[in-house]
């Protein structure tokens, strides 16, 4: 047998093994199985498909996963931290209805008083942000006065924060990543 017979022979036996992995088995249910398992990853509270693979990724700006509050005229000084907090994970889950994504926007976190604080409530500003890659256009942006409370004793505690309204077109869910942070920026509320 020649080299060059040898090499096609090679190359059908790897065709075949690579066409025989993309087709469907009769055998195990095909089309419907693959139907059934669709139809199972509808969120039973929403009634809408949950799209995981589609979800766009979540993500922190550098300087954005820790936030200190400073007593009056105390900034930069340790001693006059009031209380800090930081974002220490972040998950999203969205489901389609129609042309839009609804996106919920999870960011878990611990809250702990400073030198100058004491327990009791505190807000954090978080926002969240949708923004497309490349043109950086803002599709969606919430700044939240969050609360949490520190309690009495040992002044610190673990957050949840969850912004279950984040809606963006389905046709602009590929190109988008979404951020989640701390924002000392402007709070407008109106």
């Amino acid at each position: 047998m020649s080299l060059n017979s040898v090499r096609l022979f090679v190359f059908i036996l790897i065709a075949a093994i690579v066409a025989g992995c993309t087709t469907s088995n009769p055998l195990k249910g095909g089309q419907d199985a693959q139907k059934k398992k669709l139809e199972a990853e509808i969120d039973p509270v929403l009634g809408t498909k949950v799209v995981q693979g589609t979800c766009p990724p979540i993500l922190l700006r550098e300087g954005t996963s820790y936030y200190r509050k400073y007593a009056r005229g105390g900034e930069d000084d340790p001693e006059k931290i009031v209380y800090q907090a930081a974002i220490a994970d972040t998950t999203r889950q969205c489901s389609v209805t129609g042309d839009q994504m609804t996106i919920q926007v999870l960011a878990a976190g611990r809250a702990a008083a400073g030198p100058a604080g004491k327990s009791g409530p505190i807000k954090m500003p978080i926002r969240v942000a949708v923004v497309e890659k490349g043109t950086n256009k803002v599709l969606y942006s919430e700044l939240t006065q969050f609360e949490a409370n520190l309690p009495d004793g040992t002044p610190t505690t673990q957050f949840l924060f969850n912004d279950p309204d984040v809606n963006i077109p389905i046709t602009a869910s590929r190109s988008v990543r979404i951020y989640v942070g701390f924002d000392e920026g402007p709070y407008d509320k109106s």
